[in-house]
């Protein structure tokens, strides 16, 4: 697993490192440390670049970088830590003990070498089970900082400081940007592929992954392996990804299952995540990275974050500084793209990824795309109309035909065998330490409430209702249940979390055989 982590002391004002597989270079006095993929002018991680792009820009350096990474950069006593306009595929951890400010990409070796008293940040625990992650700055334990979104972290003798910067943006019309939509997402799509010789990226039943699949078969002239994951019962993409797979050239499909015995790996990806994200999509994302680890490869393109910045609010301040209330506040998928996007979507996937010690890329994230589909929100709308449409100008029409929006989550039942064991669940997470001490707050919301339908979803789920009614299925019942299962899920994530990470085991659980329920109870 790649590691960016050191050491800062306030009072010598110097900097040690304990970083690992990641790129680190000197180009004068400037010391600097890349976890990812920086895009310059001259390519990917070019050390003298950018050097040379800090001593004239400084904290502006953003503005002349592209790609998926934290760059750290330390100039004589100050330390830079700057981060993608997403805010990379893994998570930035700070905190200060004494004179001495500890940071990591690995929540699990700050809170070991900074030896600071391990607590729940209680102020979070709501948001948390509202939205599966924590907007800001704060994470789930106290005293343990991440750095905020549009911002860079300034550490030196004066102190610490997170510092609002800004990220490239090339203005251009709509007409522009139509004639060259085609052009720079290909372009992004092999820029990531350049140095594989057999690519390998997630495939679904959708048009991101699908197109992923056509530029670099196709376009490119790669060979390559799709991995896809279903799920044993509820929705399944599997069957139609198997289905598409035979109008690519070169192109191998490796798949697996969510099934009644995917809920015990939960333990296993609550370390892995460190408690920076929940999703129910966890067990399928898992299951994904593991079937990749397993088959040997290093890199993977992956198509997350297409949805989001073809979104006409990708980049409305309102929706990425969004006014904070009392409660905290549900951030919808497609009225909070960026928020969204950034801090659940890639988190989960880039997260695990490096857990497994796979690079992923993602091509959608690339800063010339987000230029080009700018002003194509008004177009684009919520539903990346013009992506749809040069996917169903360019792909194979037997792929066209097989399109679907299934998603990528598989249902919370098919972790669970039956509903016997479902029971069984409800009640070992009600009859917990943790739920009685933070019940209050768990049920202080509803959770049907974020799950409200409007429009065409509303209309299709009323046709799929009438349906099920006409076969004699409760959807109304199976919904609710569906529902409480993944908000009980993530009661589950946070007391796993709280038994590992706070409670002082020294994480010695993977050398045991203890159960999920053995550590929740």
């Amino acid at each position: 697993m790649k590691k960016l982590s050191g050491i800062y002391d306030l009072n010598a004002g110097t900097f040690a490192s304990s970083s690992s597989g990641v790129a680190a270079c000197k180009d004068g006095a400037l010391e600097m440390e890349i976890f990812g993929s920086v895009y310059t002018a001259s390519g990917r991680n070019n050390a003298p670049e950018i050097a040379s792009l800090f001593r004239e820009y400084g904290c502006g350096i953003t503005e002349h970088l592209s790609g998926f990474y934290i760059l750290l950069i330390c100039d004589g006593e100050k330390l830079s830590v700057f981060h993608d306009r997403a805010t990379s595929p893994v998570a930035f951890y700070y905190t200060q003990s004494g004179s001495k400010v500890f940071f990591s990409t690995s929540l699990r070796d700050l809170l070991n070498e900074s030896g600071i008293e391990r607590a729940l940040n209680e102020n979070t625990i709501e948001e948390f089970i509202v939205n599966g992650y924590i907007y800001g700055d704060e994470t789930l334990l106290r005293d343990v900082f991440k750095i905020k979104a549009y911002h860079c972290l300034a550490i030196s003798r004066a102190g610490i400081e997170q510092t609002p910067v800004r990220y490239p943006l090339t203005p251009m019309t709509k007409g522009e940007a139509l004639d060259r939509f085609r052009e720079t997402l290909d372009s992004a799509i092999e820029n990531v592929i350049s140095d594989i010789d057999s690519v390998s990226f997630p495939l679904s039943s959708g048009y991101d992954s699908n197109y992923i699949a056509y530029v670099s078969t196709e376009k490119a002239g790669k060979t390559a392996t799709a991995f896809s994951v279903g799920g044993s019962s509820g929705k399944n993409e599997l069957p139609l990804v198997e289905k598409n797979v035979r109008y690519y050239k070169n192109l191998t499909l490796k798949s697996a299952l969510t099934d009644g015995g995917s809920l015990r790996n939960l333990p296993d990806i609550v370390r892995r995540l460190e408690g920076n994200v929940y999703e129910s999509g966890i067990f399928l994302q898992y299951e994904l990275m593991k079937l990749v680890s397993e088959s040997g490869k290093k890199s993977l393109v992956c198509g997350e974050c297409a949805d989001q910045i073809m979104n006409l609010h990708y980049h409305d301040k309102d929706r990425i500084y969004p006014a904070r209330g009392e409660l905290p506040e549900y951030y919808e998928f497609s009225e909070y793209p960026y928020i969204f996007s950034s801090y659940l979507i890639l988190k989960k996937s880039g997260i695990l990824a490096n857990s497994f010690d796979i690079e992923a890329r993602y091509p959608y994230l690339d800063e010339r795309l987000i230029s080009v589909c700018k002003p194509l929100g008004c177009i684009s709308m919520k539903d990346k109309r013009v992506h749809v449409a040069n996917c169903r100008e360019c792909l194979p029409p037997e792929v066209v035909a097989n399109m679907s929006k299934i998603g990528g989550s598989t249902d919370c039942h098919s972790l669970f065998t039956g509903k016997k064991e479902i029971k069984e669940f409800f009640a070992l997470i009600e009859g917990s330490s943790f739920f009685k001490r933070y019940g209050g707050i768990i049920e202080k919301h509803d959770p049907l409430a974020s799950e409200r339908q409007t429009g065409v979803t509303l209309l299709k789920t009323k046709i799929r209702n009438i349906i099920l009614t006409l076969l004699h299925m409760k959807r109304e019942d199976l919904f609710a249940e569906e529902i409480k299962l993944k908000e009980y899920l993530c009661v589950a994530y946070l007391a796993v979390f709280e038994a590992l990470f706070v409670s002082g085991s020294g994480f010695s659980y993977e050398d045991d055989n203890l159960s999920l329920y053995d550590i929740i109870r």
